[in-house]
C-alpha cells in the first residue's frame, strides 16, 4: 500500500508542476493526459487481479524534429496507479495521433514500463508478470471539443512479449481527458 501512495505522490507532484510548466518550458510540453481505467478489463478475459479502478496520468512532449521520418511522434511518460492493491507501473515511449476528421482522431503509443507487481509467482489476487521490464502499448479514439480539449475512449497493454518464462499481461480500459497546450 505504501508503494502505491508514493506513486500517486509522485505522479500528482509531476502533473502540478506540469500544467505550471507550459509557460516556462516553451512548447515543450504539449498535452497532459488524465484518466480513469478498468484495471485488467474483463472485455477481454477474465479479471485475474483487483477491481480497484486505475488513475491514468501522462505527459507528452513536442515531437523533437529528428522524428519526423517517422510521423512525428510525441515522446511521453505516464503512469497507471491502481486504487487498490493492484499492479500500479510507470511508462515512457512514442506516441503517434493521427486526425480522421476535424474532431475524431486516432491515437497509438509504444514504449517500455516498469511495473510493481509480482514477477515470480501468481497469487490469488494478483498475476505473476515474469519480469520488472515490460513493454507497454496504447490505442485510443478520441473526440476534440477544440484546439484544447477532447476525450479518448483508451485501452493499454502491458507485458513482457515472452522475454521471461511467465508472461501474464495486463490490458486496461478507460476514458481519458487530454488539455492540448
Amino acid at each position: 500500500m505504501t508503494r502505491n501512495k508514493s506513486l500517486i505522490a509522485a505522479m500528482a507532484a509531476i502533473a502540478l508542476v506540469s500544467v505550471q510548466a507550459p509557460a516556462a518550458a516553451e512548447g515543450l510540453i504539449s498535452e497532459m493526459r488524465i484518466g480513469v481505467m478498468d484495471h485488467d478489463s474483463s472485455i477481454f478475459h477474465n479479471s485475474h487481479e483487483t477491481t480497484d479502478p486505475d488513475i491514468n496520468l501522462e505527459i507528452r512532449f513536442a515531437s523533437p524534429d529528428f522524428l519526423a521520418w517517422a510521423f512525428a511522434p510525441r515522446p511521453l511518460i505516464g503512469g497507471t496507479i491502481n486504487t487498490g492493491n493492484g499492479t500500479s507501473f510507470g511508462y515512457a515511449g512514442l506516441g503517434w495521433t493521427f486526425d480522421l476528421t476535424d474532431a475524431f482522431f486516432v491515437d497509438f503509443t509504444l514504449g517500455g514500463a516498469v511495473h510493481d507487481g509480482e514477477t515470480d509467482r501468481a497469487t490469488a489476487t494478483s498475476k505473476n508478470f515474469g519480469c520488472r521490464a515490460q513493454f507497454h502499448e496504447s490505442a485510443s479514439l478520441g473526440y476534440r471539443f477544440d484546439k484544447s480539449h477532447a476525450l479518448m475512449l483508451s485501452v493499454e497493454h502491458m507485458s513482457n512479449g515472452g522475454l521471461c518464462d511467465d508472461n501474464e499481461g495486463l490490458t486496461n480500459t478507460g476514458i481519458r481527458y487530454a488539455y492540448s497546450f
